[in-house]
């Protein structure tokens, strides 16, 4: 087995390719919403309109380029026995949010399809492949190390985005350093076990249960998930410590 070899353009210009990333978020996202408000569109998932060229781009990119296994997509026929378990965190967290958001809100069944749809195939879709898939492989060429810290950095800035829709400053920090929190569990699975598609699921569904449920009107669950995450991190980067180095060829997928 070897490592599958990186795009040479990838690796001459990462940099690059990482403000191109955050530029494209910016335009398409921060400007949909904008136009959104603007044409006062009441449509459940019209907040996520800006993600849906992104979605289309990324698509048309992964297949014209065959790029769906550099990336992680096939990942998950790998994952077998006790490694399921390094997901179980996942599924808690779910559990938490459930409990703090008091179930679903009351809302016409319409609704929950569409914004489950619009999390699942749109952001999650368009920001794990950007974060937890192309900036994990920009920078597999500085180890694992570096490629997790880099690109939950960037998942954590991103997110202060949300401050253009009136967001307050502690929200807004908050919810930066919940996304990076978020970034280096997901990263850090992503590159033990190679698969990227049950990152989705889960961002998808955190974020569906989120924007589904009632306002828990306190922070005290944001806090217990952030500690929920720290242990799930910690135990993730010892584990994997203990069966892999840092180094690149534990990020780059293998071909026989």
């Amino acid at each position: 087995m070897k490592p599958l070899p990186l795009e040479p353009q990838l690796v001459r210009r990462p940099y690059l390719m990482l403000v191109w990333i955050e530029l494209a978020l910016l335009v398409f996202v921060a400007g949909g919403s904008a136009y959104v408000s603007i044409a006062e569109l009441t449509h459940p998932a019209a907040p996520f309109f800006g993600f849906i060229p992104l979605a289309l781009i990324l698509l048309l990119a992964l297949t014209i380029k065959k790029g769906w296994r550099t990336f992680y997509f096939d990942g998950i026929s790998r994952i077998r026995g006790k490694q399921w378990l390094d997901y179980a965190p996942l599924l808690l967290i779910l559990i938490v949010l459930l409990v703090a958001n008091r179930g679903f809100a009351d809302a016409p069944a319409t609704t929950f399809v569409y914004l489950f749809l619009s999390q699942i195939l749109l952001v999650a879709f368009v920001e794990e492949t950007l974060f937890r898939g192309i900036l994990i492989r920009l920078f597999a060429h500085k180890g694992a190390r570096y490629a997790v810290l880099i690109s939950s950095f960037f998942f954590g800035v991103t997110h202060a985005l949300q401050a253009l829709g009136g967001q307050s400053l502690e929200d807004t920090i908050l919810q930066i350093v919940y996304a990076f929190a978020v970034g280096l569990v997901l990263a850090l699975l992503v590159i033990k076990h190679r698969s990227i598609v049950l990152t989705i699921v889960f961002h998808g569904l955190h974020n569906f249960i989120i924007m589904t449920g009632h306002d828990p009107g306190t922070h005290l669950y944001d806090y217990l998930i952030l500690a929920l995450l720290a242990v799930h991190f910690i135990w993730l980067a010892l584990t994997f410590k203990n069966r892999h180095p840092f180094t690149k060829d534990a990020i780059v997928p293998h071909v026989t």
